[in-house]
Order: structure tokens, then sequence, then C-alpha cells
């Protein structure tokens, strides 16, 4: 009956079973609330009857304490309730998710961005100031923008990616002025860190930053896919269910105070923008690596790569650097699509997992010529993520939830709680705290019973004791049935 009274908000919202967590309602009340359920039962009249119940034990100095509790950010109780969930939902398993793919072979670029870095660092400029012969000078400027508007190309490829990444990869994507910049409240500031900036000084130094080291390594698609469909920690994936279903993300209309929950889950930043941000980040680091994969085996865009590096830095005469420059201007063209694919990606539609002629979509002609409405009309022709299953395409959300694969039990835990405190004390009430709700108890329960026959005179049955007989009954309540075990 105590349990009657419990958070109506933290069920219906989240479907989580607990009592108090507001308002300083705990332990104390829980006793207190069970105390007064007994008494008045005890004094209790029926409909139409002369007098209340005879209390024909004589109990009484009846008080209430509670022994061992549980509280609903424990692990058992916690990931029982979820568990329940799931049963009671509709939740689809990880495995149906993904369509298994064969492993490609790693695309590699060791080496070749370290030489169209110097070239971008000037390492390859020639000075002719002294007579020397100039066969191996660098072309002005203005020179290499007229030779290179006969290419291809169109224009130089290095410099359209950096004016291109200038305002960020976020603008790249979706429209930043309707990006939630709301504030969560991060319970564990502690562990709290800031992006680090993206190298823009160079084309280079920007796939440097962003493709190399040991995150690209992590965001490898075949491998995610490989992780989810091999089954990870299974109280990990009741945690990622569980958001599935109450959590929003950005591609959803309908929302609490989070917007961005499931970004949330993952990134665990302080702002909506910096999880948005993060997640986009990764994304076009999936897809440019899938993209490459592609690029790097097409002939015609090596053909045509090859004639614009070679306009570019071919006075040099260094192969390798030719095949550096080369090879980041394939980089550029498979980040390019990756922009269309995450672009199509955020707006709700679906992208092919591996890319094809058939599917590809940038035309080498459109190198120079990119921006985010030309982004936001290539990637029209997806699907949207809601019309049909179509087994070789993915969509955002299934993306998140591999990249929450990636996020630790312990974290995936605290993010929820974060986000179902922060949410609940926005909406219904601020002293709300996840911490403080009971939903498992042991209720001890004192009282004085006289022994039978106790009016008797004493010297007539001596060994009958009188005097009064405290008495105790333990009594174990709880959401999970298996808590106490």
């Amino acid at each position: 009956m105590v349990y009657g009274n419990y958070n109506k908000e933290l069920y219906d919202e989240y479907g989580l079973f607990a009592y108090g967590g507001y308002n300083g309602c705990g332990l104390s009340d829980f006793e207190a609330e069970l105390a007064e359920i007994i008494k008045k039962n005890l004094a209790y009249k029926p409909e139409n009857a002369l007098k209340t119940y005879s209390n024909l034990y004589r109990l009484k100095d009846i008080s209430c304490e509670t022994g061992d509790y549980y509280t609903l950010d424990e692990d058992k109780v916690f990931l029982g309730q979820i568990s329940d969930y799931i049963v009671t939902s509709v939740a689809d398993n990880v495995k149906d998710y993904f369509t298994s793919k064969d492993s490609k072979e790693e695309i590699s670029a060791d080496g070749l961005l370290d030489e169209a870095k110097k070239y971008e660092d000037g390492d390859y400029d020639t000075d002719n100031s002294n007579g020397e012969e100039e066969k191996n000078q660098k072309p002005s400027e203005e020179d290499l923008d007229k030779e290179l508007k006969k290419d291809s190309a169109g224009g130089n490829p290095l410099k359209a990616l950096k004016n291109l990444i200038n305002n960020g990869l976020l603008s790249l994507v979706c429209d930043v002025s309707k990006v939630s910049e709301a504030k969560i409240e991060v319970a564990d500031k502690e562990n709290y860190n800031k992006e680090k900036d993206d190298d823009n000084s160079s084309a280079a130094g920007f796939f440097k930053s962003l493709l190399e080291g040991g995150e690209s390594k992590e965001l490898d698609q075949d491998k995610l896919l490989e992780q989810a469909g091999a089954g990870s920690n299974t109280d990990k994936l009741k945690y990622i269910y569980y958001a599935q279903d109450v959590l929003s993300s950005y591609i959803d209309s309908r929302f609490n105070t989070v917007h961005y929950g499931l970004e949330y889950l993952i990134a665990g930043k302080e702002t909506e923008k910096e999880n948005l941000a993060y997640i986009v980040r990764r994304l076009l680091i999936i897809r440019t690596l899938v993209n490459m994969a592609y690029v790097s085996t097409n002939t015609l865009f090596q053909s045509k790569s090859l004639a614009t590096a070679t306009a570019i830095a071919g006075f040099t005469g260094i192969a390798p650097l030719i095949t550096g420059i080369q090879w980041l201007i394939l980089t550029i063209l498979a980040f390019e699509e990756a922009c269309i694919d995450v672009t199509a990606l955020l707006a709700g539609k679906k992208v092919p997992l591996i890319k094809s002629t058939a599917n590809f979509k940038m035309k080498y002609e459109e190198i120079c010529s990119v921006s985010h409405n030309f982004f936001k009309n290539k990637g029209k022709d997806y699907k949207k993520a809601d019309e049909g299953v179509v087994s070789s395409d993915i969509s955002y959300k299934q993306y998140l939830l591999l990249l929450t694969l990636l996020v630790s039990k312990q974290k995936l835990k605290d993010r929820l709680i974060d986000i179902i405190q922060f949410d609940l004390r926005k909406r219904f009430n601020q002293t709300f705290e996840f911490r403080d709700c009971i939903c498992a108890t042991e209720c001890i329960i004192n009282y004085n019973i006289p022994y039978a026959f106790s009016y008797i005179n004493k010297n007539f049955l001596s060994s009958i004791k009188t005097k009064d007989a405290g008495r105790c009954v333990t009594v174990s309540y709880s959401y999970v049935d298996d808590v106490w075990k």
C-alpha cells in the first residue's frame, strides 16, 4: 500500500517504478506512511458498522523502521526494471538492425598525407631569385589557378576543401541555426573533456587529424557491425535497448527536455550542440573510410585525380609527392561524399552501407563546387528510414546504436540517469533526485502484545509471566522479485 504512492511521473515518462525521490521524500516518510497504514487497519470501521474492529490481540506501541533497502540507481535494481521494460515493450534485437558484410581490406594512407602536407606547408617551394633554372620552380597561385581551371576538377581541390571546412563540420551537414544549444547537467564533470579542434591549417593536416590514429580504427564500420552481430555485454545491450525506446535524437520531432538524448548517451558533453557535433564528426570519419574503399579502386577517379595532382605538383618531378597529392584529392572526394551521406542521415534517410558506381553521388567535376545546399540536394534521392527495410542501407539511429556499443556500461548507466533526472526536474519537480528513489525495502515492525491470560492472579498460576512482551515482524517488498537473493 505504501508503494501505491509511487512516483507517477517517473513511471509514466520512463517506465521506472519507485517511491519518493522528490521534495525530500525518503525512508523516514516511507516508515511514517507504513505505520499510519497499520494503525488505520487496526482501527478500521466497516461501512454501516456501529463499532470499529476490535484490537483482538491488544497490540500497542507499534513502530516501523526500514532495514536494508535498495534505490533505483543500484545496478541490480536498475537493470532489473529495464529488463522488465524491454519484455513488455517492443524492442528489436540488435542483430536485426544490421546486415553482415564481408570485411574490406583496410585503406592505409601511411606517409602519403605527410608528403601532401609538406607540399601545403611550402617545403617544396623554390626560390628563383638567384637566377636558378626555372624548370622546378613552383608556379604562381594565379598561374596554377589558371591551369587547374582547364583540369576536370575545375579548380584546386586543396583550396576548395580549406574554404569548405572554415565554419566547422556541423555547418556542412545541417542548419546550425536550428541546432539546440541547451545545456545538460553533467553528473561527472571531472571526466568531461572538450573535443579537440581539427587541424584546419591545410587539407592534408585536416585529414591527418580526422582520419589517422586510434579513433579511425575504432570507428571502422565493418568492425562495428561485427561487434553488434557478435552480441555485446548483455547488461550494456539492456541499457541501449531501453535508451533507444525512451530517448530522442536529432532526427526525432518529439522529445522531452533533452532534444538529443541518444547523442548525449554517446558523447556525454555539456551542451546539445557539442553532443551533435561529436556524433557528426564520427559519422564523417566512418563514411569517409567507407567511401575511400570505393574511390581508391575507381579507375576513372584515379586517372582524373592523377591529372589534377600532376597539374598541382608536377613541377617538382617527385613521384611520391604527386602520389601523395593524388591520394589527398581522392580523400577529399570521399569526404565530400561522406558529407552527402551524413546530411541525408540527419534528414532521416538511409544510406548504403557500402558504395558502388550505382550509388556514389559525387562526380569528379563537382569536387571544387560543394556546399551544404549541394550536399542536401544530392542526398534527396535516398529513401526515408521508414520507407521499408532495405538490407544494404543503414539509418542515423542504427549508426547511433553502433556508436553506443563503444561506450562503457557504467557511462551508459550514468548518462541515462543524468537525462532522466534532468528531464523530470525541468518538467515536474526541481527537487527530483534519481538516487533517492526507493524501490526495494525491508520493513521491521515492532509492537508490544501481552501474553494470553495475563489478567489471572499471578499467585494462582505463578508460572505465567504477566509482563508485556515485545514482538517484531520483518517483511520485504521490492519491484524486482530477486533483489534480495
